[in-house]
């Protein structure tokens, strides 16, 4: 670093802290921090974090994207437990629990993904912040997003009455580029696949509910698989894709949408 990006470093340094003694506005500090973004090196971390911890929301986005700007050039353990915490502090705004995840992801591999796995998987996560972290997981080539997906529809229909984490996960399912999920999910209902205990719970509408599931995920692609349930042995099965079937079919009988 040369001397005139280290005083620009200093003073940008500076700035946010004095920002946080409300010394100063906190545009300039929301600035500051874009430029350590770009020139900061590992000096900045503690000043950063701080920022991250106790900043306006706008500084705290600033913060989380400029610790992980650093990190890329000066790795610190620091700034993963940094922004690993913003993303699982449930009070955080969720423009900063998302910025955490944006930064993370340019850092982590999938094996360290496990604060991104428990905002999946929390039925406090908010909308935005839960989407943002299923996005983070595909990008690190995560294997289990159909599972996590199927688990979340599961489990939503006790601890969310209005029913947007299951209509969320239907639309996520919808637009999972998995040519294999019918069948994961067709496996999870019939106990072949990890959640086995939780789709047979009476609470989350047991395996039927699966079966039914998969009529909305791929009407089309699923006849196949709801004609082989149709003969299931279980009978809870077997009455879901009757009815599936006869949904599907149903739909395939009305007119396309006008242009």
């Amino acid at each position: 670093m040369g001397m005139l990006d280290r005083f620009r470093e200093s003073r940008a340094a500076r700035c946010i802290e004095a920002a946080l003694g409300q010394e100063k506005p906190p545009e300039e500090a929301v600035f500051a921090a874009r430029q350590l973004r770009e020139i900061g090196a590992e000096r900045c971390v503690p000043i950063l974090c701080n920022a991250l911890l106790h900043g306006p929301v706008p500084l705290q986005i600033e913060a989380a994207l400029a610790l992980a700007a650093i990190h890329q050039r000066f790795p610190d353990k620091r700034i993963l437990e940094a922004l690993h915490g913003a993303l699982l502090h449930e009070r955080k705004a969720e423009q900063v629990r998302q910025a955490a995840i944006e930064g993370l992801v340019e850092l982590i591999d999938v094996r360290h993904a496990g604060s991104l796995l428990e905002v999946l998987k929390s039925n406090r996560s908010p909308m935005a912040v839960r989407s943002a972290a299923l996005r983070g997981l595909k990008k690190l080539g995560y294997s289990e997003v159909v599972e996590r997906l199927v688990e979340s529809f599961l489990f939503g229909k006790r601890l969310d009455p209005a029913g947007e984490i299951r209509k969320w996960a239907v639309r996520e399912l919808i637009a999972v580029d998995d040519p294999d999920k019918l069948t994961k999910i067709f496996e999870i209902a019939h106990g072949r696949r990890k959640l086995r205990y939780r789709a047979v719970s009476p609470e989350a509408g047991g395996p039927a509910a699966l079966v039914l599931l998969m009529a909305r995920v791929d009407p089309r692609a699923s006849v196949r698989l709801l004609n082989q349930m149709a003969d299931d042995s279980n009978p809870a099965i077997r009455a879901a894709a009757a009815k599936a079937l006869q949904s599907v079919k149903g739909r395939a009988a009305e007119p396309p949408p006008a242009p």
